[in-house]
């Protein structure tokens, strides 16, 4: 865990959300080649349905939230 001394303390909340989106930014990027194999092979899916699957995989791929160490 990255405590963020080096920042003042209101800076510090801000910063962990940041390193929380690009955490998940790198992840989703790192799941593009299975989403694009999804379209290609289950083309007859639809638009929302493709979008329902990439999220569920995404929610599964991402660690899980420890509420006790933030």
């Amino acid at each position: 865990m990255n405590a963020y001394y080096n920042l003042p303390p209101e800076q510090r909340a801000n910063q962990r959300l940041i390193d929380q989106f690009n955490s998940d930014e790198r992840l989703w990027r790192s799941l593009e080649p299975r989403r694009r194999l999804r379209r290609k092979f289950r083309f007859r899916l639809t638009p929302k349905r493709l979008k329902e699957l990439d999220l569920i995989e995404f929610a599964n791929a991402r660690p899980r939230v420890d509420c006790i160490g933030q």
